[in-house]
């Protein structure tokens, strides 16, 4: 077990009791937020949203680089994702504060995982609200069937239902750049922004561990344990609307979900609109 997990699990066990129905926490501070991007990107990604969040008076918003991201992340599995976003997500709620989380993409999956076992839960402190989750924001959620956790021997390798412009480095590393002429960034992740923004965000790409996007899930929050928003992309070229619905439509999954014209990254096509979306469901009336 590393350092980081066992301070998770330690905290977790100490410093939680089960609150069932609990009530919304009596600060009237904006819950905090936690931000997690997808495959390939980095916490960049959501320095709009994060800056316009803090000016609405959101003045604990923590947005996540995943351990999984970078050229030098090879082999390194879900786990280091999942206990970093979990690590942060017990802080706030050990501050007393409540918390959305927000995933994009492969996000969403890590914020899945950074949840389980912490449902309709509190922190109780001796001088201190508690804090829960308020729910979690999925943004293009690329994200595991309920039958993938119920039936893990069923999941099937990701090279066999990764887009074709995956590139994979055997089991090292995973890119983003398998057919670069006809599928580019700029039209798979991209393709709401200018021409100069697409450039721009395609420079900051980074190879993703093979390993944590080939992981098999162990939970899924979507049934029933926590509030999840799923929010779908009219012009998702990464993750289209077909593959979202295909998530929506289970048996057994209980999701919100929202239509937006937006592509696979709408913190940075849309950053108003992102922003709008956590404000709303955090309990604003705008």
């Amino acid at each position: 077990m590393t350092p980081v997990l066992g301070l998770v699990l330690l905290l977790v066990t100490t410093s939680l009791s089960l609150c069932v129905g609990a009530k919304a926490s009596p600060s009237t501070d904006k819950p905090a937020v936690i931000l997690v991007p997808g495959a390939f990107h980095r916490a960049s990604v959501y320095d709009q949203v994060k800056t316009s969040l803090k000016k609405s008076g959101y003045r604990h918003v923590d947005a996540i680089d995943l351990p999984s991201v970078g050229p030098l992340a090879s082999y390194v599995d879900r786990t280091p994702d999942i206990a970093l976003v979990r690590t942060t997500l017990v802080a706030r709620l050990l501050q007393g504060k409540d918390v959305v989380l927000v995933g994009n993409s492969y996000g969403a999956t890590v914020i899945g995982e950074a949840v389980r076992g912490l449902q309709s839960m509190c922190v109780t402190t001796a001088n201190t609200p508690r804090g829960k989750i308020l729910g979690l924001i999925m943004l293009s959620g690329f994200i595991p069937y309920i039958r993938d956790v119920s039936h893990p021997l069923s999941r099937t390798d990701i090279r066999t239902f990764a887009p074709p412009w995956f590139r994979f480095e055997g089991t090292s590393r995973v890119y983003w750049d398998a057919e670069p002429l006809s599928s580019p960034p700029s039209l798979t992740f991209y393709n709401l922004l200018a021409p100069a923004q697409a450039a721009y965000w395609s420079s900051k790409l980074a190879p993703s561990s093979f390993t944590a996007l080939n992981a098999t899930a162990t939970y899924i929050p979507y049934m029933g344990d926590f509030r999840c928003l799923y929010v779908i992309g009219e012009r998702d070229n990464c993750v289209p609307p077909a593959l979202a619905q295909s998530y929506i439509d289970q048996d057994g999954a209980v999701f919100e979900t929202l239509v937006i014209d937006g592509d696979h990254l709408p913190m940075l096509s849309r950053p108003e609109k992102t922003v709008e979306i956590i404000r709303r469901f955090s309990g604003e009336a705008l």
